[in-house]
């Protein structure tokens, strides 16, 4: 059976990131590239997360330590229209109250 591609989509946009599918250990080295060092040089970073499916512990630490290098250097990340997925995920985790996010508007 061939490997399957990364099920992870990074789209670069202004200001930041807009990723699509699933986060897991298999890109989170091609996530990390995207987010180390922050997008951008001041102000704050987006990173839309509408569109996934699936984080592991893996993808969940790499989005903390970017919001964790952001707050270092006064900048925040953005985490915004967070699928239900990932607001989950944050409920969890207890994140829901640290991260930075933004839902989707009405």
């Amino acid at each position: 059976m061939a490997e399957s591609p990364h099920l992870l989509e990074i789209e670069v946009i202004e200001g930041g990131l807009r990723l699509s599918g699933e986060i897991d250990a298999s890109c989170i080295d091609l996530l990390s590239i995207h987010l180390n060092p922050l997008p951008g040089t001041t102000g704050d970073v987006t990173i839309h997360l509408g569109n996934i499916l699936f984080i592991d512990s893996s993808g969940l630490r790499e989005l903390i330590d970017a919001h964790q290098r952001a707050e270092r250097t006064g900048r925040r990340v953005l985490m915004t229209e967070p699928s239900t997925v990932v607001t989950r995920l944050f409920e969890i985790a207890g994140l829901s109250k640290i991260l930075h996010t933004l839902p989707a508007a009405d």
